[in-house]
């Protein structure tokens, strides 16, 4: 298996010495005897031995009254999906708010950051600066709006990335207004700076990348494309670029395109790294993409600290519920919309064949009338005859 070495720090908790194993290439082992990540000098793999069972998980979360409360409160499936990562079977949905930012902390890993976002925007970017989530008061479900992800690229760009598990509705809009707010704040920015100097020249570009793990209904005439990128084109081929570009990526069409393909592209592999929980497809990544060995030596180090990260775990669900409900809510406001437009189009439609009935009403009257004058003009000339045929 490997080869144990000295100075390994002893356990936190019990003082005994942690049984490391250390491979000089390239490799870890990232837990204390529970679980091994181990890479040798010819290949590099991800492996998880498994030697401690649901039971002892839980055991371990009751000598945290607060940790184990919160696993209670679990659905059923969210508890296994707990337990199965920490014992071994499968690894950490990093698509779930709190994870997406222990892993890409753009503070404490920026190269990462930097590699994730040239894969999306296919090219190399460098951060110079990352700037507070928190935006300006919109009103976005009375609250500010607030990124994922905010960086300054090195040309001045701002990016701003955007997780969702439920694809919010109104995209386009949602997004445009997220990034007039980003522009605003620039504009703010560098009107204090300049002052007077100031012109529109000093503004600069903003994208918006937004992954959502379930794409909206308005991704889905096109099934087989998992990222589509925007930006103002003049159909004269005028060469004047907007400030703002928008990136949507579809994970769950993403997954679908990946089922049956090998990783090949930056793109595939960071997206993968996203959305796998696969042992097998986190060794083929680690395999052809050896640096992703770092993320997953950080993310396996949770199973040896399930009282930790079961108060992470909830965050993230929270989170997610909180996106379902602010989906729900779009989707209720535009059935009512669409229902106040459907009430008031049967209306007119009622109006409309009240309107045809009357005309028609209206018609037969006129007929009947023209009808009755003819019987009077046919008696009037009757009698006449009448009165001509009796020589009167």
């Amino acid at each position: 298996m490997g080869r144990s070495y000295a100075g390994i720090p002893s356990c936190p908790k019990c003082g005994k010495t942690m049984g490391y194993w250390y491979s000089r290439k390239r490799g870890v082992i990232i837990s204390d005897q529970k679980y091994i990540f181990m890479a040798n000098q010819n290949t590099t793999s991800v492996t998880t031995t498994q030697s401690i069972s649901p039971a002892q998980v839980i055991k371990q979360l009751k000598l945290y009254p607060d940790a184990y409360d919160i696993y209670c409160e679990l659905q059923s499936e969210k508890q296994q999906e707990f337990l199965d990562f920490c014992t071994g079977k499968t690894s950490l949905y990093l698509c779930y708010d709190t994870f997406f930012h222990f892993v890409f902390n753009a503070d404490t890993h920026r190269d990462r950051v930097e590699k994730l976002l040239s894969a999306i925007l296919d090219q190399e970017i460098r951060i110079i600066e990352v700037l507070p989530r928190e935006g300006s008061l919109m009103a976005e479900m009375s609250s500010e709006i607030i990124v994922d992800l905010l960086v300054r690229l090195e040309d001045k760009t701002l990016v701003n990335l955007e997780i969702q598990k439920h694809g919010y509705r109104f995209p386009v809009k949602r997004m445009d207004c997220y990034c007039a707010d980003l522009i605003m704040r620039e504009y703010n920015r560098l009107q204090n700076k300049y002052k007077k100097k100031f012109t529109y020249h000093h503004l600069h570009s903003v994208i918006a990348i937004v992954l959502m793990e379930k794409s909206p209904s308005e991704f889905k005439p096109l099934p087989n494309i998992y990222i589509h990128r925007a930006q103002t084109i003049w159909d004269s081929g005028l060469d004047l670029k907007g400030l703002t570009r928008q990136i949507y990526v579809c994970l769950d069409k993403f997954n679908l395109v990946m089922q049956n393909k090998d990783i090949t592209t930056p793109l595939e592999a960071w997206l993968m790294v996203l959305t796998t929980q696969s042992p097998a497809r986190i060794d083929e990544l680690v395999q052809k993409f050896p640096d992703f060995a770092d993320i997953y030596r950080e993310v396996f180090q949770f199973r040896t600290r399930p009282e930790e990260l079961i108060h992470m775990y909830s965050e993230a669900l929270a989170a997610a519920d909180r996106n379902m409900d602010r989906m729900m809510i779009d989707e209720l406001i535009e059935k009512s919309e669409q229902q106040a437009v459907e009430i008031a189009n049967q209306k007119q439609a009622l109006a409309d064949q009240k309107k045809t009935l009357a005309n028609k009403d209206q018609a037969l009257a006129d007929k009947n009338q023209a009808l009755a004058d003819s019987l009077d003009e046919i008696t009037k000339l009757k009698e006449k005859i009448r009165m001509l045929e009796s020589g009167q």
